[in-house]
């Protein structure tokens, strides 16, 4: 007993070796934070500051009103900030609308195929994700992985614009990194619409991570300064 207890303190102490998949998964979820960190929102920015002048202008109005008693002066700011913060509110969920659309049409541009070649690439692209369609175990990830990087090394070789268009899909959407960038390498215009397309997911995203959306919200960036009498 007190050895395997031993052993399994040892074991403890041991690095354990990522292994690829997760190595990925790190690597995706440590740019994640620095890109988080770097994240901004001018739009909303603009429309928040441009909100809070409005209404501290209105406020400043109901205060140098001395026709007003105290107590008429404090409902009347009250009411100004429950209008102004019910549609605050709104142009939250409508950024986040107006973020996710733009997101959507710069996707078209990284998957985008010209009308003559959508047929062959379809085809291929159906005949690859049946043959790289894995089991979920690790073994299966790997030859679906390897097939593909040998179809890629073909289409390269034969010049198969179809072929490398089907791999180039599939890799973007089984986040296949490798593969995704020599595909992309191929195309200037594609390499810019994938950079505007992650520009764009990345701007969905941090909007709506609860983290950063209150960091915002205490910062003053996506708020708004409550009057006092409110």
């Amino acid at each position: 007993m007190m050895e395997a207890q031993a052993q399994q303190a040892q074991e403890a102490t041991i690095p354990r070796v990522a292994s690829e998949p997760e190595e990925s998964s790190l690597r995706e979820a440590r740019r994640s934070e620095a890109q988080q960190e770097q994240v901004e929102h001018p739009e909303f920015e603009a429309m928040n500051q441009k909100l809070q002048k409005a209404m501290d202008a209105k406020v400043e109005q109901v205060r140098g009103d001395r026709r007003l008693t105290r107590p008429e002066q404090r409902q009347q700011i009250t009411d100004i900030w429950n209008r102004v913060s019910e549609y605050h509110a709104s142009t939250f969920k409508a950024h986040e609308e107006l973020l996710a659309d733009r997101a959507a049409e710069q996707e078209k541009g990284v998957f985008y195929v010209s009308g003559a070649q959508q047929n062959s690439v379809r085809e291929v692209y159906d005949d690859l994700y049946r043959r790289t369609s894995s089991s979920g175990d690790a073994d299966s990830r790997i030859n679906a992985r390897e097939e593909l990087q040998r179809q890629w090394e073909r289409a390269e070789r034969t010049g198969d614009l179809a072929l490398m268009t089907a791999i180039g899909h599939l890799a973007v959407e089984k986040g296949w990194e490798g593969l995704r960038d020599k595909w992309l390498k191929t195309n200037e215009e594609r390499a810019q619409a994938w950079g505007r397309y992650t520009e764009a997911r990345t701007k969905l995203a941090n909007w709506q991570d609860p983290q950063a959306r209150l960091m915002g919200r205490l910062t003053g960036r996506w708020s708004l300064a409550k009057p006092p009498e409110a």
